[in-house]
């Protein structure tokens, strides 16, 4: 193994301006020749992340994040591997007038515990390297987030990758494809559409930065357009319609040689958002309640390399 990193979370989501914004952050990603041309062998690298923040009396908050990311290396094939999750839950007062005076008293005020996080994220992908500049893909994806109505996403991508400028400080990549997702609402509605398969042209560009020796930004944008239209309950979508939009940017700064310092801004544009589920409450077919459009996050890390 070439090594292996810890890293705990100084600030973990510092902003949280949606309310699955504890959902794990896009990742800018793709994969160059160059990643490879020093291996000899078989190489392997893996990095890990956790936080956990606990609050308790008048103010009780439970929140876990955690990732890994693995690497394996073979002459011109990469595989790699990663999973971010986050859980977060509140308990709010909230008051029940029992006996309807408009006056509260002691045992008319109670705590009520809410998820307002609950959410993992998967990806597995091979990268088979055909020159310095070209290569191909293929990757499988899962997750799952209840909060924004979906109990279960799946699904695969595969496509061209193509390495479009390279300097000692600018790197600039594209990848082109085809995007296959399954989605399972989370909908307590038996009469509501429970699930749906997107097939979509997928774009993908990632640039890399260095703005000194020790200070790095990454940015990428990735776009989902659905090439087939569908019904979900009583609405007709139409190709393209179903749009879907990844953004991802970050600064990280080296400390020393093994404390860093990263700062991240991640967000995910869906435009036809998954139905909310509702307990006790069927769904309006004309016109269900629905998740947000944007999940937006901001997270801070400090990043402790121990070997």
């Amino acid at each position: 193994m070439k090594h292996l990193t810890g890293a705990a979370c100084a600030a973990a989501l510092v902003a949280a301006p949606s309310a699955v914004a504890a959902q794990p952050t896009p990742k800018f990603e793709y994969s160059k020749a160059d990643d490879l041309k020093d291996v000899k062998g078989t190489e392997w690298d893996a990095t890990a992340e956790a936080g956990v923040v606990f609050s308790s009396g008048n103010s009780r908050i439970t929140t876990v994040t955690g990732g890994f990311k693995a690497t394996r290396k073979q002459a011109k094939n990469k595989v790699s591997a990663e999973a971010a999750g986050a859980f977060a839950r509140t308990s709010n007062l909230v008051a029940n007038d029992l006996n309807g005076d408009m006056i509260l008293q002691s045992d008319e005020v109670r705590r009520e515990d809410k998820d307002s996080a609950k959410n993992v994220a998967a990806k597995l992908r091979y990268d088979r390297f055909l020159t310095e500049k070209n290569s191909l893909f293929i990757a499988a994806l899962a997750g799952a987030d209840p909060l924004a109505g979906k109990d279960l996403t799946a699904g695969g991508q595969l496509g061209y990758s193509r390495l479009l400028y390279l300097s000692k400080v600018h790197e600039l990549a594209g990848e082109f494809g085809y995007d296959f997702s399954y989605e399972n609402f989370a909908t307590t509605d038996p009469t509501a559409t429970d699930s749906i398969a997107i097939h979509s042209a997928r774009a993908f560009t990632g640039y890399k930065g260095k703005l000194s020796e020790t200070t790095t930004v990454e940015g990428s944008v990735e776009v989902l357009a659905n090439l087939t239209g569908q019904t979900i309950n009583t609405r007709d979508v139409g190709a393209f319609e179903d749009l879907r939009v990844n953004l991802a940017s970050s600064i990280a700064a080296k400390l020393s040689t093994s404390v860093a310092m990263s700062f991240s801004f991640g967000a995910k544009f869906d435009n036809v958002p998954a139905p909310l589920a509702v307990a006790g409450f069927m769904l309006d077919p004309a016109d269900p309640p629905q998740a947000s459009r944007m999940d937006t996050v901001i997270k801070a890390s400090i990043i402790v390399t121990f070997l």
